[in-house]
């Protein structure tokens, strides 16, 4: 099976929307409208099999220093494949080639998956409070069990961003 990894297009947005709503349903995932997924269509990148989006994943600019992946979904046929491992190393290069300094890192229930590719686990209280922006959104907001991690090879502290 042949997979190719591109950035987002606008006419994306339907069919990132449907990838997504199933991980909203769980909790996994914060909701996005399709309005939003348009308007920051260029930070999303998707997984392409068959003709059909099996795979996304965006990332969030806090600043040019500091940014977030996010809303990393793969259709479930698709899992342990190796598509979320793509995704995100598509999208971790795409940032650090428009932004070589950049500090990288995620907040999510699948730690391993993470350590996999290439993050480390660290304390929430080491990441800015700039990044809690969207907790107002999660169901989990009153018990948060994510794990905050950082892409390694930039570990520095992220509160100077």
């Amino acid at each position: 099976m042949k997979i190719t990894i591109r950035k987002a297009s606008h006419d994306d947005a339907e069919h990132i929307l449907a990838l997504l709503s199933p991980y909203v349903k769980q909790g996994i995932l914060l909701p996005r409208s399709k309005q939003d997924i348009e308007k920051s269509s260029d930070s999303f990148t998707v997984a392409i099999a068959q003709k059909k989006i099996i795979g996304v994943v965006s990332h969030y600019k806090y600043n040019n220093k500091l940014f977030e992946i996010r809303s990393l979904a793969v259709k479930s046929k698709y899992h342990h494949k190796g598509i979320g491992k793509q995704l995100v190393a598509y999208a971790i290069d795409d940032i650090l080639l428009h932004h070589n300094n950049a500090k990288i890192f995620c907040l999510t229930y699948t730690p391993s998956f993470f350590k996999k590719a290439g993050f480390i686990v660290v304390a929430k209280e080491t990441l800015p409070d700039k990044i809690w922006k969207d907790c107002q959104y999660c169901q989990h907001k009153d018990n948060c069990t994510e794990t905050a991690m950082v892409y390694s090879l930039r570990t520095k502290e992220l509160q100077s961003c």
